[in-house]
C-alpha cells in the first residue's frame, strides 16, 4: 500500500460469530479455482493446516457450509465451494468495492458522492477457543443459581451449556435466539468408535476423524461431525497413541456443559 493511503478493510460479522475477512475470502476463491485445499493453501501462501483451520472456522460459523468435501488428507480428496460460499464471496467483494469509495474520502481522492456518516467501523470478535459454533437455543432450564441452555448445533446434534442465571438474563438467552458456543480444544476428550459410553459429560458428538497432527507432547484431531462442520480436540500424545485413531476412523468427542461458553451480539 502506498505511503499515506488509507485502505478500508472489510470484515463480515453476524450474531456474535467471529469475523470473516479478506484473507478467508481469498482462500475460498482459491478453493473455487483449484478444487483442492492443499493447492488453494499454496496459492494464497498458507500452510495446509492454516487453510484447513480457516475453512473449518467459516463452515462452523455459517448457517450452511461454504466448502464441502474437505476429506482425503494432504494428498487426496477434492474440495468444492458451495452456492452459499460463492454468494459469500460475491457479497464480500461488492461491499469491499463500495467501502473503498468511503476510504478515499479520508484522503480526498473521491469527494463527489461521499457521505461522512457512511464511515462505519466494525469490530470482530477474537477468541482463543478453537471451536466456535453457531447454534440456536431450543430450551432454557432455570435453576436456583445456574441455568441449563440447550441448543441445536445441527438438526441431529444438540449441545448443552451451564451458565449463571444472571448471564441468561443479561444476554437475553431464550428459545429461538442464535448464540455462539465456544469450546476450547483442550476441553474436548475423545473415545474411539461410535458407541455412546456412560459418562457424566452432557455433550457427546459422534464423528469421523478427518485430520490428525502429532506434536512432541500433544496431538490435534479434527472430527467431521456432519453438515459441513467439524470439532477440534487436543489431547496428549500418549493418549493419542493409546487410542490409535487415524483419518477415517469413527470417534466420539465429549465435553462438560460447564466448559461451553456462550456469546451473543
Amino acid at each position: 500500500m502506498a505511503e499515506g493511503k488509507v485502505e478500508a478493510l472489510l470484515a463480515l460479522k453476524r450474531e456474535g460469530r467471529p469475523s470473516v475477512g479478506r484473507d478467508r475470502i481469498e482462500l475460498l476463491e482459491a478453493v473455487a479455482a483449484h478444487g483442492s485445499i492443499s493447492k488453494a493453501a499454496k496459492a494464497v501462501g498458507l500452510s495446509y493446516k492454516a487453510a484447513w483451520d480457516a475453512l473449518n472456522a467459516v463452515n462452523n460459523l455459517l448457517p450452511r457450509p461454504a466448502v464441502m468435501g474437505q476429506t482425503g488428507g494432504r494428498q487426496g480428496g477434492g474440495a468444492q465451494v458451495t452456492e452459499d460460499g460463492h454468494a459469500l464471496i460475491a457479497s464480500f467483494r461488492l461491499l469491499e468495492k463500495r467501502l473503498d469509495k468511503v476510504a478515499r474520502l479520508l484522503t480526498g481522492d473521491d469527494l463527489s458522492d461521499g457521505d461522512p456518516f457512511a464511515l462505519l467501523w466494525s469490530l470482530g470478535m477474537k477468541t482463543t477457543a478453537r471451536n466456535a459454533f453457531r447454534c440456536t437455543v431450543t430450551e432454557v432450564r432455570l435453576g436456583g443459581v445456574n441455568a441449563e441452555v440447550l441448543m441445536h448445533l445441527t438438526p441431529d446434534c444438540q449441545l448443552t451449556a451451564i451458565v449463571t442465571g444472571e448471564s441468561v438474563s443479561e444476554l437475553d438467552i431464550k428459545p429461538g435466539r442464535d448464540v455462539t458456543a465456544l469450546i476450547k480444544s483442550s476441553f474436548v476428550m475423545l473415545i474411539a468408535g461410535d458407541q455412546n459410553p456412560r459418562l457424566s459429560a452432557r455433550n457427546r458428538i459422534a464423528g469421523i476423524v478427518s485430520h490428525r497432527e502429532d506434536g512432541p507432547v500433544s496431538s490435534e484431531f479434527s472430527l467431521d461431525i456432519g453438515g459441513g462442520k467439524s470439532i477440534v480436540a487436543v489431547i496428549t500424545r500418549d493418549a493419542a497413541e493409546d487410542l490409535d485413531l487415524r483419518v477415517g476412523d469413527k470417534a466420539m468427542a465429549f465435553f462438560k456443559s460447564s466448559h461451553v461458553i456462550l456469546a451473543v451480539d
